[in-house]
């Protein structure tokens, strides 16, 4: 016996997620159900697990069980109203005396009942508005399965009310002629409230590729760059070539890398100083002329490289065009700093990359936007508190008459 409620347990937690829910009336008017606690909440699910417990509280100390059942059975049932009240007239008077117990929601309660008390020829009845009398206990069985048929003619709600009258009537009769107390159950087949159930298929997400750049080796420097496009109102075209060092100036201390794509060039425009570079601007050329340009103000100490991902957004003064480079690297090579005169002098260079000064790690437009509407909202929650708790502009409110 054991084994086989296991193995019923079992089977309907795999099922849980498939299955719908049905409340349940406990009908104990001997009071043989007093240690199953009933919680008042109308949100809590019983899982087939308590439900069995409960099952099996009521056939251990009940001579009978009686299972009532609608076709259709769901909490909006139990909270029909017409003009006369609500149908349950004596179930709502057993849940009054403590003779009735409710489960709001419990999962397939049919089912399980039905794996518990099975069905037989001789303990299935059919009662309807016609209905005559039947013999329906004769001392031998343990368990009975009432089922309602309604005419098609009458509504829900006088449909519910004649099975909360037969209800009574057919459990009254039982416990007249049974020599022991009885247990009913109240609920249905399924639930008509149907719920879409949305089945996710776990899927492994793509793992995203970092865009690997290109990175330009000139004379004066080094450049990783991971992409160039220009938007036109709302079209979009990615530039893919590589672009070429086109041309390379040096004038004292200032250094001017122009870098060609197809369409058009792009150059980078650098100041030296004894101690630092500094990126001065970018400017977007067209033909040899200059027809866009964005100004940077940005540098590192020799030695190190600057590194930012906002992207650079050249816009183009003809035609409103904007070019837009995610600038990623650049670097200023040492040796650049021996001499100021134009002569090439060969000190200690590098090929790569070194310690990197980031543009805005930490604060960027929209960090410092928030922050400010942040710091607006807790001034005037600030000035609010303090204008409640001013005691010396609150002590007009006190009455002068008061004992202290």
């Amino acid at each position: 016996m054991w084994l086989i409620q296991l193995l019923l347990i079992i089977t309907i937690s795999y099922n849980e997620a498939v299955m719908d829910f049905s409340p349940v009336f406990l009908l104990d008017a001997d009071s043989v159900l007093s240690q199953v606690v009933i919680r008042a909440n109308p949100f809590q699910q019983t899982v087939p697990e308590k439900f069995v417990e409960v099952i099996e509280e009521a056939r251990r100390n009940s001579k009978i069980v009686v299972i009532f059942v609608e076709e259709t059975f769901s909490t909006e049932d139990t909270s029909l109203k017409d003009n006369l009240g609500s149908p349950y007239h004596h179930l709502h008077k057993g849940l009054t005396d403590d003779k009735v117990k409710y489960l709001p929601s419990v999962i397939e309660p049919y089912r399980t009942l039905k794996s518990i008390f099975p069905h037989q020829s001789h303990n299935v009845f059919y009662l309807s508005s016609t209905s005559k009398k039947i013999q329906i206990y004769s001392g031998r069985y343990t368990h009975f399965y009432i089922y309602f048929k309604d005419s098609k003619n009458e509504t829900r709600v006088d449909a519910l009310r004649r099975h909360d009258v037969l209800m009574k009537e057919v459990y009254f009769v039982i416990r007249q002629i049974a020599a022991g107390p009885i247990v009913g159950f109240y609920t249905g087949k399924t639930n008509p409230v149907v719920l879409d159930r949305q089945n996710f298929i776990s899927m492994k997400p793509a793992p995203i590729k970092a865009t690997p750049g290109v990175t330009i080796t000139s004379t004066g420097g080094i450049f990783k760059l991971s992409g160039v496009y220009s938007l036109v109102g709302d079209r979009k075209a990615t530039f893919s070539q590589i672009p070429l060092v086109a041309e390379e100036t040096w004038s004292g201390r200032r250094l001017n890398t122009r870098m060609a794509y197809t369409d058009f060039e792009i150059e980078f425009s650098f100041s030296f100083k004894d101690d630092c570079w500094i990126a001065d601007s970018v400017s977007l050329m067209e033909w040899g002329e200059e027809v866009g340009r964005t100004k940077m103000a940005v540098g590192a100490p020799w030695g190190w490289s600057y590194v930012c991902g906002e992207p650079l957004v050249l816009v183009n003064t003809r035609d409103g065009s904007a070019v837009i480079q995610p600038f990623n690297t650049a670097f200023l090579r040492e040796d650049n700093n021996s001499t100021w005169d134009g002569q090439t002098t060969i000190g200690n260079g590098t090929s790569g990359f070194g310690p990197a000064i980031h543009c805005g790690p930490y604060f960027n437009p929209r960090i410092l936007a928030g922050l400010m509407v942040t710091a607006m909202c807790l001034s005037i929650l600030m000035y609010g508190i303090g204008f409640l708790y001013d005691c010396k502009s609150n002590d007009k409110l006190d009455d002068p008459h008061v004992l202290t």
